[in-house]
């Protein structure tokens, strides 16, 4: 197991989490320092009787703790893996290995197994046939009041919506979850994230309403599009691919870099966004998770490490979306990235991109040579060609970022999405920083 400080920090549920593990990673807080070539695991003296008992997975990292914390990792791993990477010296190599720690390993296999059963298990196609069909004529009646609804809008004028911002839509977006357009109520809700009192929320508001309504009318051609763009207009309205269909499918083998993985909170649900980069052939790959309520990950990729996997993707035009079909860990090294884009390339790129998919939002870069700088209030991302795009990333994330590169330039990784660009992270003089 090798990973760096900043990476087992990287791992912490919060602050204080990382605060505590830190205070945790010495020697004499553990009576047990053991590892192996499956796990590392330690026994933590705390207020209580009984010391707490910690194991790390190492094959997919995964965290156990005896303690009642409800965090994930609890301060325990953290510590427990921070020890390690500053005192390797101090754990013992272990040719047995303890009853808990092989019962809780063996149980996770137990897991992946059933999983694998489960997405082996063949489908009811006929009771499948029959969803779709009824689904079909919940979006069909959803669909046509959507498209009356934007017309209704844009008839009746947008000056006063800033007046009734937060109320305007909300009808329509409770309708689309109604019609089991999960995908469109998404997109209504993002007009919430519109500024109404600032320069230029008109263009916003009406991009994006002009957005739903081309996705309303490729859906009356639907069976007309190609089968890569049906599903791609499926997947925006709200259909969703089976996991165990998409497992089932061609995976793409390689070693992955993990670029960025960051943590997005709405209502009661966390999404995980967990970007892979194939060195071999410079894929992208974006895992999504979603945790509900005190729900906590049974793995953890950590920013910066590389991964020998098998990945499939669910279909679509130059699809993202993938999951992991089969993984195992490599040593830590340093992202190295050298076929990176220009900005101008990655202009050229979108350009042919949208005239393939128009309904693209997110696209991912790797971009090299480039520098963070403000200019009147707007943070930007510029090159050497005086070529630029403004940074989405918030101000204090982006002080940092100029604080890291100390105004050189650097390659960064990121996502564009509506003319900005967002940085996840860069990497300069074989130093790497991650945007939580």
């Amino acid at each position: 197991m090798q990973y760096t400080r900043e990476q087992v920090l990287h791992m912490a549920p919060d602050d204080a989490s990382a605060k505590a593990g830190q205070q945790l990673a010495n020697s004499s807080k553990w009576t047990v320092k053991c590892i192996s070539d499956t796990a590392l695991w330690g026994d933590c003296q705390g207020s209580g009787k009984n010391p707490y008992k910690t194991i790390v997975d190492l094959t997919n990292i995964a965290f156990k703790c005896s303690c009642p914390s409800r965090k994930f990792p609890c301060k325990h791993g953290i510590g427990l893996m921070l020890l390690y990477t500053q005192q390797a010296d101090v754990f013992s190599t272990a040719t047995d290995i303890p009853e808990h720690v092989t019962e809780w390993l063996a149980k996770r296999q137990e897991k992946e197994v059933a999983k694998e059963q489960k997405e082996a298990k063949p489908v009811d196609a006929a009771a499948q046939a029959k969803r779709a069909t009824a689904r079909k004529k919940k979006v069909d009646a959803g669909i046509g009041e959507l498209r009356i609804w934007i017309r209704d809008v844009v008839r009746a004028g947008i000056m006063n919506i800033p007046q009734q911002s937060h109320q305007f839509y909300l009808n329509i977006t409770a309708r689309m979850v109604d019609a089991q357009a999960g995908g469109l109520a998404a997109q209504l809700r993002q007009i919430n994230t519109i500024n109404f009192y600032t320069e230029g929320w008109q263009r916003m508001l009406l991009r994006r309403l002009a957005a739903l309504y081309l996705i309303t009318e490729a859906y009356q051609r639907i069976d007309d599009l190609p089968e890569a763009m049906a599903q791609e207009l499926q997947t925006l309205i709200g259909w969703t691919t089976a996991k165990e269909e998409v497992l089932q499918s061609q995976p793409v083998s390689g070693t992955w870099a993990v670029l960025s993985v960051t943590m997005e909170e709405e209502g009661n649900i966390v999404t995980e966004r967990s970007w892979l980069y194939n060195k071999s052939d410079g894929r992208f790959a974006l895992l999504l998770n979603f945790y509900a309520g005190n729900q906590v990950p049974q793995a953890l990729l950590v920013p910066g490490a590389h991964i020998t996997a098998d990945v499939v993707y669910f279909p679509g035009i130059h699809p993202l979306r993938a999951l992991i079909k089969e993984q195992h860990s490599l040593p830590h090294s340093h992202i190295d990235i050298t076929a990176g884009h220009s900005l101008r390339s990655m202009y050229h790129e979108l350009s042919a991109g949208l005239t393939e998919n128009p309904f693209k939002e997110q696209v991912p870069f790797v971009l090299n040579e480039v520098y963070i700088h403000v200019t009147e209030a707007t943070w930007l991302l510029s090159d050497g060609d005086n070529d630029g795009i403004a940074l989405s990333n918030t101000t204090e994330t982006c002080w940092q970022m100029l604080a890291f590169t100390k105004g050189k330039t650097c390659s960064c990784f990121g996502v564009y999405e509506r003319d900005h660009f967002q940085i996840l992270s860069l990497w300069a003089d074989h130093k790497t920083y991650f945007v939580k």
